[in-house]
């Protein structure tokens, strides 16, 4: 790919190009750029659509595509797609307080709703992969659990409260695969986003917020990032005030179904890093004399800190249908 051809699409004059991890940093006479590479054009067709969407609600503080000379948001070579955005050279972090979490709620249901009106990708397709996914990690760890019982590595070790957590973190990925397909949710609310939303998404510009990143081609349906990031939140703060400060956000622009509380719930219910630390202590105890059970044991803690997470949503899902079904006729 030749990126001087590339840069001679656009109304800039570049001086110097850097090569970076996920993209390439520009220095022209109009300021700092960033090129992006896209493996995925559709992706990237999908994503122009959504910021623009999402500015045109009045909220403009993200990264948007730059025009070429011929008023293309992209330039197409072969297969693949390349945008350029303007570099922001100072971001600052964002405070962490029930003010913001409504703020970034808010953003985030605006992007929901931009994402949800585009036809270009499929939120069932993306549903389906969750779901595969879901039950190919349960149907793993049943063979890896049913392979631990048959040896004695655990009694030679010592270390039976291993074999004890087995059935109830089955349990729990059952569970959370079942409730994927939960009749409550219809087919009409499962939206497209990016797979990830984090702390690093969010920063303050010129004393704004301002939401970046998601150039990334890693994609999934709408709540599987809400999930990750309530939770990250609720480890890092602990703070149940903020969670609903961003789902009352969230709701203002995107009002929740019940339907829609069980896919949030079902990503959220996922004992991610206590099966991972189970999967890994196990598969090290068939080639190691001794595997310390730290790991475990940390991954634990944050279960029970996720459980009361998970707990306080559900009982807020539960009062918003109760309200629903006495509001109707």
């Amino acid at each position: 790919m030749d990126l001087q051809e590339i840069c001679q699409q656009y109304r800039a004059r570049v001086i110097r190009v850097t090569p970076l991890e996920d993209y390439y940093l520009l220095e022209t006479n109009r300021g700092p750029k960033e090129l992006r590479v896209w493996p995925r054009v559709d992706v990237m067709r999908w994503s122009f659509a959504w910021r623009e969407r999402l500015a045109r609600q009045g909220f403009r503080g993200l990264e948007r595509f730059i025009r070429t000379r011929e008023s293309k948001p992209f330039v197409i070579v072969g297969k693949r797609g390349v945008t350029m955005t303007d570099h922001q050279r100072h971001i600052e972090a964002c405070q962490s307080n029930q003010e913001v979490a409504r703020q970034t709620g808010r953003v985030i249901g605006m992007m929901h709703t931009a994402q949800q009106e585009s036809p270009l990708l499929s939120g069932l397709e993306y549903l389906n992969q969750e779901k595969l996914k879901a039950e190919t990690a349960w149907n793993r760890a049943k063979a890896l659990f049913a392979s631990y019982r048959r040896s004695r590595a655990g009694e030679a070790r010592g270390e039976r409260w291993v074999a004890e957590l087995m059935p109830s973190l089955l349990q729990r990925m059952e569970r959370s695969y079942a409730m994927l397909s939960h009749s409550s949710i219809s087919a009409d609310q499962i939206g497209v986003s990016h797979r990830d939303l984090t702390r690093d998404n969010w920063g303050m510009v010129n004393d704004k917020l301002f939401i970046r990143g998601f150039f990334r081609p890693t994609l999934s349906v709408q709540l599987r990032d809400v999930a990750n990031y309530l939770r990250e939140m609720h480890l890092t703060h602990g703070d149940f005030s903020q969670v609903d400060s961003f789902l009352d956000g969230y709701q203002e622009k995107k009002p929740l179904t019940y339907g829609e509380y069980t896919l949030l719930l079902a990503f959220m219910a996922r004992p991610r890093e206590v099966w991972n630390s189970v999967e890994d202590y196990v598969t090290r105890l068939s080639h190691e004399q001794q595997v310390p059970t730290t790991g475990i044991e940390r991954a634990l803690e944050s279960q029970q800190s996720v459980d009361q997470l998970l707990r306080h949503i559900a009982d807020r899902a539960e009062r918003a249908r109760g309200e629903g079904s006495r509001e109707s006729p």
